[in-house]
Protein backbone atom coordinates (compact mmCIF):
# COMPACT_ATOMS: atom_id res chain seq x y z
CA UNK A 1 0.00 0.00 0.00
CA UNK A 2 1.09 3.91 -0.76
CA UNK A 3 1.90 6.35 1.75
CA UNK A 4 -1.55 8.70 1.84
CA UNK A 5 -1.35 12.47 2.91
CA UNK A 6 -5.09 13.60 4.41
CA UNK A 7 -4.96 16.94 2.72
CA UNK A 8 -6.95 19.46 4.86
CA UNK A 9 -10.52 20.10 2.68
CA UNK A 10 -10.70 23.40 0.45
CA UNK A 11 -14.01 25.70 1.88
CA UNK A 12 -13.10 28.07 -1.45
CA UNK A 13 -13.54 25.10 -3.38
CA UNK A 14 -16.83 23.37 -1.25
CA UNK A 15 -19.82 24.83 -1.17
CA UNK A 16 -20.67 26.16 2.52
CA UNK A 17 -23.57 25.16 4.36
CA UNK A 18 -24.93 28.75 4.18
CA UNK A 19 -28.06 27.68 6.41
CA UNK A 20 -25.39 26.66 9.25
CA UNK A 21 -23.64 29.85 9.10
CA UNK A 22 -26.15 32.42 9.02
CA UNK A 23 -27.13 32.88 13.23
CA UNK A 24 -23.34 32.94 13.86
CA UNK A 25 -23.32 35.55 11.25
CA UNK A 26 -26.22 37.25 12.18
CA UNK A 27 -24.74 37.70 15.87
CA UNK A 28 -21.16 38.51 14.57
CA UNK A 29 -22.88 41.93 12.92
CA UNK A 30 -25.27 42.51 16.21
CA UNK A 31 -21.83 41.98 18.24
CA UNK A 32 -20.20 44.36 15.96
CA UNK A 33 -23.50 46.76 16.16
CA UNK A 34 -23.26 47.18 19.84
CA UNK A 35 -19.32 47.82 19.61
CA UNK A 36 -20.38 50.81 16.95
CA UNK A 37 -23.20 52.38 18.84
CA UNK A 38 -20.79 52.88 22.42
CA UNK A 39 -18.94 54.96 20.16
CA UNK A 40 -22.04 56.79 18.71
CA UNK A 41 -23.68 57.07 22.46
CA UNK A 42 -20.67 58.84 23.70
CA UNK A 43 -19.70 60.94 20.88
CA UNK A 44 -16.11 59.52 21.33
CA UNK A 45 -14.93 58.60 18.03
CA UNK A 46 -12.10 60.33 15.92
CA UNK A 47 -12.99 60.75 12.02
CA UNK A 48 -10.13 60.80 9.62
CA UNK A 49 -9.91 60.67 5.77
CA UNK A 50 -8.23 58.03 4.09
CA UNK A 51 -6.22 58.21 0.62
CA UNK A 52 -9.53 58.15 -1.67
CA UNK A 53 -11.14 60.85 0.38
CA UNK A 54 -13.51 58.96 1.97
CA UNK A 55 -13.95 59.57 5.81
CA UNK A 56 -13.21 56.59 8.36
CA UNK A 57 -13.44 56.31 12.53
CA UNK A 58 -12.82 54.98 15.06
CA UNK A 59 -15.94 53.34 15.17
CA UNK A 60 -15.35 51.29 11.48
CA UNK A 61 -12.01 49.97 12.89
CA UNK A 62 -13.42 49.11 16.31
CA UNK A 63 -16.14 47.07 14.25
CA UNK A 64 -14.18 45.39 12.01
CA UNK A 65 -11.48 44.15 14.71
CA UNK A 66 -14.64 41.73 16.07
CA UNK A 67 -15.67 41.16 13.05
CA UNK A 68 -12.93 39.81 11.43
CA UNK A 69 -11.32 36.94 13.86
CA UNK A 70 -14.57 35.73 14.10
CA UNK A 71 -15.42 35.16 10.70
CA UNK A 72 -12.13 34.01 10.62
CA UNK A 73 -12.68 31.57 13.77
CA UNK A 74 -15.79 30.37 11.64
CA UNK A 75 -15.04 29.76 8.32
CA UNK A 76 -10.58 29.42 8.56
CA UNK A 77 -10.03 28.64 4.93
CA UNK A 78 -12.51 31.62 3.13
CA UNK A 79 -10.46 34.81 2.89
CA UNK A 80 -12.23 38.32 3.65
CA UNK A 81 -12.67 41.49 1.61
CA UNK A 82 -13.00 44.11 4.16
CA UNK A 83 -13.07 48.01 3.01
CA UNK A 84 -10.64 48.75 5.87
CA UNK A 85 -8.38 46.14 5.34
CA UNK A 86 -8.44 46.61 1.36
CA UNK A 87 -7.73 50.42 2.23
CA UNK A 88 -4.59 49.22 4.53
CA UNK A 89 -3.60 46.69 1.24
CA UNK A 90 -4.67 43.98 2.63
CA UNK A 91 -6.44 42.38 -0.33
CA UNK A 92 -6.27 38.24 -0.14
CA UNK A 93 -6.57 36.21 -3.34
CA UNK A 94 -10.22 35.34 -3.66
CA UNK A 95 -9.18 33.87 -7.79
CA UNK A 96 -11.08 31.23 -6.70
CA UNK A 97 -14.82 33.00 -6.38
CA UNK A 98 -15.59 31.74 -2.47
CA UNK A 99 -14.98 34.77 0.07
CA UNK A 100 -16.63 37.04 2.34
CA UNK A 101 -16.81 40.56 1.86
CA UNK A 102 -17.61 42.96 4.98
CA UNK A 103 -18.14 46.70 5.56
CA UNK A 104 -17.57 47.23 9.50
CA UNK A 105 -19.56 50.43 9.34
CA UNK A 106 -21.87 51.44 6.07
CA UNK A 107 -22.65 54.97 6.08
CA UNK A 108 -19.97 56.37 7.95
CA UNK A 109 -20.31 59.74 7.09
CA UNK A 110 -23.87 59.25 8.76
CA UNK A 111 -22.18 58.04 11.41
CA UNK A 112 -20.59 60.96 12.01
CA UNK A 113 -23.20 63.45 11.11
CA UNK A 114 -25.27 61.62 13.77
CA UNK A 115 -28.16 60.81 11.69
CA UNK A 116 -28.38 56.89 12.72
CA UNK A 117 -28.38 55.63 8.91
CA UNK A 118 -25.84 53.31 9.26
CA UNK A 119 -25.11 49.47 9.33
CA UNK A 120 -23.03 46.46 9.61
CA UNK A 121 -22.94 44.56 6.00
CA UNK A 122 -21.41 41.23 5.52
CA UNK A 123 -21.67 38.67 2.57
CA UNK A 124 -20.62 35.39 1.39
CA UNK A 125 -19.58 35.24 -2.32
CA UNK A 126 -19.30 31.66 -3.89
CA UNK A 127 -18.33 30.99 -7.27
CA UNK A 128 -18.49 34.77 -7.63
CA UNK A 129 -22.21 35.14 -6.23
CA UNK A 130 -23.77 36.71 -3.34
CA UNK A 131 -25.45 33.48 -1.63
CA UNK A 132 -25.08 34.93 2.29
CA UNK A 133 -26.20 38.30 3.19
CA UNK A 134 -26.49 40.20 6.18
CA UNK A 135 -27.30 43.85 6.86
CA UNK A 136 -27.99 45.15 10.45
CA UNK A 137 -29.02 48.41 11.76
CA UNK A 138 -27.91 49.31 15.23
CA UNK A 139 -29.66 52.51 15.82
CA UNK A 140 -32.94 50.83 15.09
CA UNK A 141 -31.90 47.24 16.39
CA UNK A 142 -33.74 45.64 12.46
CA UNK A 143 -31.28 43.48 10.66
CA UNK A 144 -32.21 41.91 7.11
CA UNK A 145 -30.53 38.64 6.63
CA UNK A 146 -30.67 35.71 3.85
CA UNK A 147 -28.93 32.90 3.41
CA UNK A 148 -30.36 31.32 -0.43
CA UNK A 149 -33.91 31.24 -2.47
CA UNK A 150 -36.58 31.88 0.42
CA UNK A 151 -34.50 32.58 3.31
CA UNK A 152 -34.85 36.56 3.76
CA UNK A 153 -35.81 37.93 6.60
CA UNK A 154 -36.42 41.36 8.33
CA UNK A 155 -36.02 40.89 12.12
CA UNK A 156 -37.15 43.90 14.38
CA UNK A 157 -36.14 44.86 18.22
CA UNK A 158 -38.79 42.54 19.74
CA UNK A 159 -37.08 39.57 17.83
CA UNK A 160 -39.96 38.93 15.39
CA UNK A 161 -38.67 37.50 12.01
CA UNK A 162 -40.84 38.80 9.20
CA UNK A 163 -40.20 36.39 5.55
CA UNK A 164 -39.12 38.37 2.66
CA UNK A 165 -40.76 37.76 -0.56
CA UNK A 166 -43.86 38.43 -3.19
CA UNK A 167 -46.62 39.53 -1.11
CA UNK A 168 -48.67 41.86 -3.62
CA UNK A 169 -49.37 42.60 -7.26
CA UNK A 170 -47.15 45.31 -8.20
CA UNK A 171 -48.87 48.69 -9.57
CA UNK A 172 -48.03 50.51 -12.70
CA UNK A 173 -46.44 53.24 -10.68
CA UNK A 174 -43.47 52.70 -9.61
CA UNK A 175 -40.93 54.12 -6.24
CA UNK A 176 -37.29 54.05 -7.07
CA UNK A 177 -34.69 55.08 -4.42
CA UNK A 178 -31.33 56.69 -5.15
CA UNK A 179 -29.20 58.99 -3.65
CA UNK A 180 -29.04 62.09 -5.33
CA UNK A 181 -26.39 63.46 -4.15
CA UNK A 182 -23.75 60.75 -5.07
CA UNK A 183 -25.70 59.39 -8.33
CA UNK A 184 -25.29 60.14 -12.20
CA UNK A 185 -28.90 61.12 -11.99
CA UNK A 186 -28.93 61.73 -16.20
CA UNK A 187 -27.88 58.00 -16.78
CA UNK A 188 -30.11 57.13 -14.31
CA UNK A 189 -33.09 58.88 -15.82
CA UNK A 190 -31.99 57.57 -19.16
CA UNK A 191 -32.46 54.11 -17.82
CA UNK A 192 -35.63 54.31 -16.20
CA UNK A 193 -37.17 56.29 -18.99
CA UNK A 194 -36.10 53.68 -21.42
CA UNK A 195 -37.30 50.63 -19.51
CA UNK A 196 -40.46 51.79 -17.49
CA UNK A 197 -41.44 55.37 -19.25
CA UNK A 198 -43.39 57.17 -16.94
CA UNK A 199 -44.12 54.55 -14.62
CA UNK A 200 -40.80 55.36 -12.73
CA UNK A 201 -41.68 59.51 -12.63
CA UNK A 202 -41.40 58.60 -8.66
CA UNK A 203 -37.63 59.09 -7.96
CA UNK A 204 -36.98 59.36 -3.60
CA UNK A 205 -33.93 60.62 -2.78
CA UNK A 206 -32.03 60.57 0.41
CA UNK A 207 -33.56 57.09 2.10
CA UNK A 208 -30.77 56.23 3.42
CA UNK A 209 -28.42 53.31 3.41
CA UNK A 210 -30.74 50.64 3.55
CA UNK A 211 -32.08 50.70 0.25
CA UNK A 212 -31.61 47.41 -1.12
CA UNK A 213 -33.70 46.20 2.29
CA UNK A 214 -36.39 48.41 1.97
CA UNK A 215 -36.33 47.07 -2.40
CA UNK A 216 -36.26 43.39 -0.96
CA UNK A 217 -39.09 44.57 1.93
CA UNK A 218 -41.28 45.61 -0.83
CA UNK A 219 -41.27 49.19 0.33
CA UNK A 220 -40.23 50.54 -3.06
CA UNK A 221 -40.13 48.67 -6.37
CA UNK A 222 -36.25 49.18 -6.96
CA UNK A 223 -33.19 51.58 -5.92
CA UNK A 224 -30.25 52.12 -8.67
CA UNK A 225 -26.92 52.50 -7.61
CA UNK A 226 -25.02 54.32 -10.03
CA UNK A 227 -22.40 56.61 -8.36
CA UNK A 228 -21.12 59.63 -10.20
CA UNK A 229 -17.13 58.69 -9.74
CA UNK A 230 -15.16 55.54 -10.08
CA UNK A 231 -17.50 55.38 -13.87
CA UNK A 232 -20.12 54.30 -12.03
CA UNK A 233 -18.80 51.54 -10.18
CA UNK A 234 -19.29 50.61 -6.96
CA UNK A 235 -17.33 48.19 -4.24
CA UNK A 236 -18.39 45.01 -3.54
CA UNK A 237 -18.88 45.25 0.76
CA UNK A 238 -21.16 48.41 -0.65
CA UNK A 239 -23.50 46.01 -2.94
CA UNK A 240 -23.33 41.97 -2.34
CA UNK A 241 -25.07 41.73 1.39
CA UNK A 242 -28.27 43.80 -0.57
CA UNK A 243 -28.17 41.82 -3.41
CA UNK A 244 -27.83 38.50 -1.63
CA UNK A 245 -30.87 39.90 0.46
CA UNK A 246 -32.95 41.21 -2.67
CA UNK A 247 -32.22 38.03 -5.03
CA UNK A 248 -33.18 35.46 -1.56
CA UNK A 249 -36.48 37.49 -1.16
CA UNK A 250 -37.22 36.50 -4.63
CA UNK A 251 -36.24 40.34 -6.44
CA UNK A 252 -33.52 40.88 -9.31
CA UNK A 253 -30.61 42.33 -9.27
CA UNK A 254 -29.00 43.11 -12.62
CA UNK A 255 -27.04 45.72 -14.60
CA UNK A 256 -28.23 48.64 -15.98
CA UNK A 257 -27.33 47.29 -19.23
CA UNK A 258 -29.46 43.94 -18.53
CA UNK A 259 -25.89 42.25 -17.47
CA UNK A 260 -25.36 39.64 -14.72
CA UNK A 261 -24.07 40.80 -11.71
CA UNK A 262 -20.50 38.93 -10.92
CA UNK A 263 -17.99 40.13 -8.16
CA UNK A 264 -15.10 38.86 -9.97
CA UNK A 265 -13.24 41.80 -11.22
CA UNK A 266 -9.47 43.01 -10.55
CA UNK A 267 -11.17 46.48 -9.24
CA UNK A 268 -13.17 45.30 -7.10
CA UNK A 269 -16.04 46.62 -8.06
CA UNK A 270 -19.37 45.90 -9.81
CA UNK A 271 -20.84 48.17 -12.66
CA UNK A 272 -23.89 50.43 -12.27
CA UNK A 273 -26.93 47.97 -10.97
CA UNK A 274 -30.35 47.99 -10.22
CA UNK A 275 -32.46 46.08 -7.36
CA UNK A 276 -35.81 44.86 -8.28
CA UNK A 277 -38.37 44.09 -5.23
CA UNK A 278 -39.87 40.90 -5.55
CA UNK A 279 -43.09 42.32 -5.69
CA UNK A 280 -41.97 44.03 -9.04
CA UNK A 281 -39.99 41.18 -10.12
CA UNK A 282 -43.20 38.62 -10.44
CA UNK A 283 -44.54 41.28 -13.12
CA UNK A 284 -41.80 41.45 -15.14
CA UNK A 285 -41.68 38.86 -18.08
CA UNK A 286 -38.36 36.82 -18.66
Amino acid sequence: YGKYTLMKPDLTLMKPDLKSLLPSVEQIARDAGAEIMKFYESGTAASYTKTDESPVTDADYAAEKLILPRLAELTPDIPIISEEAVSRGEIPDVGKGTFWTVDPLDGTQEFIDRTGAFVVAISLIVDSKPVLGVIYHPALDVMYSAAGPGTATRTGPDGQSTPLGVDADAGESMRVLLSDKRTNMPKVKGYLSKQFGEAAAKIDPNVGILRACQVADNQADMSVICPTRREGRTKWWDVAPGQAIVEAAGGKVVGLDGSEITYDAPDLQVPPLVNISPNRAAKIKP
